[in-house]
């Protein structure tokens, strides 16, 4: 199946971005009027993350109260200086889930069920923590 996602230029180094669904997302390249292409990448790599984890909890029928995922990375120290590696942190709030259940959910979503981390790997190093939040507890690992 072919699909397309249109790029227009805008001038500069902006693009105006229209996803096969019609939606539209502006790039900058300088990173001054809108986010850079690499910002994008990886907040693709974030919220995908995350959503498979999030998809996880609601398979086994568990209520979020909230899901959070920082990304947090290493580039190359030559240019063009890419990314070496990327940490996915994941902080969960709800009742009754461990830190285990967190760190099930992010390794089956990094090696498993996320697009985006199975089209960067193995040329991103990529790896997890999780933070739990239930109550007044909070747990790291």
């Amino acid at each position: 199946m072919l699909t397309n996602t249109d790029i227009d230029w805008q001038g500069d180094c902006q693009f105006k971005v229209t996803t096969t669904g019609g939606f539209t997302v502006a790039v900058d390249a300088e990173n001054t009027q809108a986010p850079c292409p690499t910002e994008l990448l990886l907040s693709a790599l974030g919220s995908c993350s995350a959503t498979d984890v999030a998809l996880y909890f609601q398979d086994k029928g568990v209520n979020l109260e909230s899901l959070n995922n920082q990304v947090t990375y290493t580039l190359t120290d030559s240019e063009p200086r890419l990314y070496e590696s990327a940490n996915l942190h994941f902080t969960v709030k709800g009742y009754g889930i461990t830190a285990s259940d967190v760190e099930l959910a992010a390794r089956k979503a990094i090696t498993q069920y996320c697009h985006v981390c199975l089209m960067l790997q193995p040329a991103i190093r990529i790896t997890y923590s999780v933070e739990v939040i239930d109550g007044d507890r909070e747990t790291a690992s």
